[in-house]
């Protein structure tokens, strides 16, 4: 296909030869040749291109012949007229920035166009003078200096349009610059960030001691049994007590004013939805009309992370249909052999763990361990023919005939793939047998996944016995259109999230069942000694600061719809989360209402057992720094989460195409493969969800859960997020780090509890007006572009009244509770 800028190319070429004829000036080159190659050839758009740009310094202003600039990048190009002497002496295209090359005239312009650089806090420049390009590294983070730096140089006009045109687009074109090409060519990395520039690697560990609640020991054992998010060993009453079976259906969140989008289901048909009351007898009916039937049931159950599914199979197998699977003389009873592939020790080994589970079944089950009642009639047409051929002649001898029959048996049992086809085939045609399959999640690895449903459906379908699959929606979708699947005609469930607040509320119950007249002892922060006479009395407090609470509420909103994380972050929050429980304690049995202190439960469940927050250990992901080690894209998964909050608060809002978040973070000059990054993360921290629960890509659909939603609007101005998240948050700029690590030291050794606390505030405003000045240019170029209005906002700016209430309020808080007393700080806010 031909170039389309060949004749382009061609009529800048004649007339730069013009203009050197011509002897034109400064003015002429960059009008009738530079400008067209940064638009025509190079690509940039007019928003990017900034002429003339001031360039003040020391009370003197110059301007800069062009800043090419978008959100993500920048870079100072200094024009000469055609003219201009610039002699280069080789025809390499890398040549070192030293004495020899940076003189003359060309050396002067690189000069000139370095500093520009520099007082602009721009990395990379070219001069050029309509002919000869040389595009360089203007200042750099790194111990290099710049005399030791390489330039890229096209040394003519013909090699930048003509011998070595593709080379020149790749390196100076909008798209390529975009995509980190001046990084790659000039430094060899993207990255700017470099050192320890977070507050938490500059404290040690121990700055901050943590330690156990007093009372949790009390209360260990019935904690981690009640709140445990795998609850498969209860039986079935205490399963029914725990159980929830009301979805969470909330479509609006007033709050934060977001609207809450449902993912798509991921079947031609709408998928049955067992937590509505409206169907949720649909599993237990489907199992037992399947004992009456003769075509096997094939159920597939899907749910997204920590909705419930298997807490859904256990309370199905154990509750709502135990009738079907109660031991019975009569052998016609339904077997249920679950498999939990988190307990498989090997992927590799799937099929073999599949058999083994179903063996180790067997071995327990009184019909399937029964000689007379299944083993022996497995086994019997087998026993008929060795009896009529090979062993006729000794089969007059019953001791010995009967010794080779065991032996065989025997056998098939220790190689267990032949055992368990031959006694699975014979049970199927007495009873029902349900295959359970559950958490193949469990296996990362995308070839053992398949590799394992298609045992599973091979076994179902050669025995004649059930198969119910259990797996979280994203694991179906990327296996969906498999073969494995299109051959297997599957009855699709739904399992939605449960209402959180009613989880919890069961739990304490349960937990207040479990220690149920219990004596104990504690420690108060005091030294005195509290004897308690049922300990039950202490989850009477506890619970009364989470449900029904702003902590309950936090939990919901941090749990993103995984019940699993909500249990988590109890269990954290009891075992950390009260620093003065002696206090809570005289208030509750004096009968007074006490509630933990919210921060207090707020930073228990953001750090767990550690002393300060760390995105790598915290069940919260840090929406203040993308990991890119990037300056301009520090604020990214921030700028992303904003855009597509924004977009969710419109009634008619359904998701937002990958390609239309791509087109807006294109248009302000950041590539694909950091846009990927940023979403893959803001998934991965469940901010956002693919609609399609597949792994998202620049084509998925997104929508914002809705704790991204009170990130951007209300977590962003809450003092104990902000100043938690602020240790794990890399600051780029020398004075602020400066400020932070003072006042850190300073708060470190202040003694007294409001300087303290007002050091502390005056520590987040730093931060925060910090981070709103890093967006800035991400808010500039999104308006300078005409993006939608829902890119071009400034979340520090929108949320600031809130914000300034909350630190008003803090500040109030300890002044109230201390005045101006002094003494060991407790951390009261």
């Amino acid at each position: 296909m031909p170039d389309a800028t060949v004749d382009l190319r061609n009529e800048l070429l004649e007339k730069h030869r013009n203009l050197m004829l011509g002897e034109a000036n400064e003015a002429a080159t960059r009008l009738k040749v530079i400008d067209r190659i940064l638009r025509d050839i190079l690509q940039w758009e007019d928003e990017d291109i900034n002429p003339e740009e001031r360039v003040s310094e020391d009370g003197k202003t110059t301007f800069s012949d062009y800043v090419l600039r978008t959100a993500n990048t920048a870079l100072v190009v200094e024009a000469k007229k055609a003219a201009a002497n610039f002699v280069v002496a080789s025809n390499a295209r890398k040549q070192k920035l030293n004495a020899a090359f940076v003189s003359g005239e060309l050396g002067d312009a690189i000069i000139q166009a370095r500093d520009y650089a520099r007082k602009l806090g721009i990395e990379f420049a070219a001069v050029t003078n309509g002919a000869i390009w040389v595009i360089f590294p203007a200042q750099r983070h790194d111990v290099v200096r710049f005399n030791e730096s390489y330039a890229f140089v096209f040394p003519s006009l013909e090699s930048a349009l003509h011998d070595d045109f593709q080379e020149f687009v790749s390196l100076l074109s909008r798209d390529a610059v975009v995509d980190g090409s001046l990084e790659s060519a000039l430094i060899g990395r993207s990255e700017n960030q470099f050192g320890a520039r977070k507050l938490g690697n500059a404290f040690s560990p121990s700055h901050r001691e943590i330690s156990r609640n007093a009372i949790y020991p009390l209360i260990e054992e019935a904690v981690t049994a009640a709140f445990s998010d795998s609850i498969s060993e209860f039986d079935g009453d205490l399963l029914e007590k725990c159980y929830v079976s009301t979805p969470d259906t909330t479509k609006f969140d007033q709050r934060i004013s977001l609207h809450i989008s449902k993912r798509d289901h991921l079947f031609s048909t709408a998928p049955v939805r067992p937590m509505k009351s409206s169907e949720s007898n649909y599993l237990k009916d489907r199992l037992a009309n399947s004992i009456s039937k003769a075509r096997p049931l094939a159920i597939l159950l899907l749910g997204t992370v920590g909705a419930g599914k298997t807490t859904f199979l256990h309370y199905t197998r154990k509750v709502k249909a135990r009738k079907l699977f109660e031991p019975s003389k009569n052998h016609n009873y339904a077997h249920w052999i679950y498999i939990d592939f988190r307990d498989c020790p090997d992927p590799r080994l799937s099929v073999q763990f599949i058999y083994e589970c179903v063996r180790d079944y067997m071995i327990k089950d009184d019909y399937f361990s029964d000689y007379g009642r299944c083993v022996g009639k497995a086994f019997k047409k087998e026993i008929d023919g060795l009896r009529k051929g090979p062993m006729h002649l000794i089969s007059a001898n019953k001791e010995l005939f009967d010794k080779a029959v065991s032996d065989l048996m025997l056998s098939e049992y220790a190689r267990v793939t032949p055992y368990v086809d031959r006694i699975l085939k014979y049970a199927s045609t007495e009873c029902s047998v349900f295959l359970v399959i559950d958490n193949i999640d469990q296996i990362e690895n995308e070839a053992d996944q398949s590799t394992i449903f298609g045992e599973a459906i091979s076994l179902a379908h050669k025995l004649g016995i059930n198969l119910v699959m259990a797996m979280r929606g994203g694991t179906y979708a990327r296996h969906k259109n498999s073969p494995t699947f299109d051959a297997f005609d599957f009855d699709p469930l739904q399992i939605d999230p449960p209402i959180i607040s009613s989880v919890l509320s069961r739990r304490f119950h349960l937990c207040k069942q479990l220690l149920d007249g219990q004596k104990g002892q504690f420690t108060a922060e005091n030294g005195a000694l509290v004897k308690l006479d049922n300990v039950a009395a202490i989850i009477d407090l506890v619970q009364a600061s989470v449900l029904g609470t702003e902590i309950g509420n936090r939990i919901e909103v941090l749990a993103a719809d995984d019940v699993r994380f909500a249990l988590r972050m109890t269990r954290e929050f009891l075992e950390y989360g009260y620093s003065n429980f002696g206090n809570a304690w005289d208030a509750h049995r004096r009968g007074e209402k006490y509630v933990l202190p919210k921060h207090e439960a707020f930073r228990a469940i953001l750090l767990g057992n550690r002393n300060v927050y760390s995105e790598e250990y915290s069940p919260i992901g840090n929406p203040f720094d993308a990991r890119l080690s990037i300056n301009s894209t520090q604020l990214l998964r921030l700028y992303v989460l904003t855009g597509i909050v924004n977009c969710a608060s419109t009634a008619t809002f359904r998701h937002i195409d990958g390609t239309a978040i791509l087109e807006c973070l294109r248009r302000i000059g950041f590539g694909d493969a950091v846009v990927l990054r940023v979403l893959t993360d803001l998934c991965r921290f469940r901010f956002i969800h693919t609609s399609s629960q597949n792994i998202p890509d620049l084509h998925s659909s997104f929508v914002p859960s809705r704790l991204g939603g009170y990130v951007v609007r209300d977590l962003i101005a809450y003092f104990p997020f902000l100043e938690n998240l602020m240790f794990d948050t890399y600051i780029s700029d020398s004075h602020v780090w400066d400020q932070l690590r003072n006042l850190s030291h300073e708060i470190d050794s202040q003694r007294d509890r409001v300087n303290r606390v007002d050091r502390r505030i005056e520590r987040v405003r730093i931060f925060v007006d910090y981070l709103s000045k890093l967006y800035e240019p991400l808010q500039l170029e999104s308006q300078k572009r005409n993006l939608p209005a829902e890119w071009c906002s400034n979340p520090f700016i929108d949320t600031k009244g809130l914000r300034e209430k909350e630190l008003t309020r803090v500040a109030n808080s300890v002044r109230r509770v201390y005045g101006g007393t002094s003494g060991d700080d407790t951390d009261n806010e």
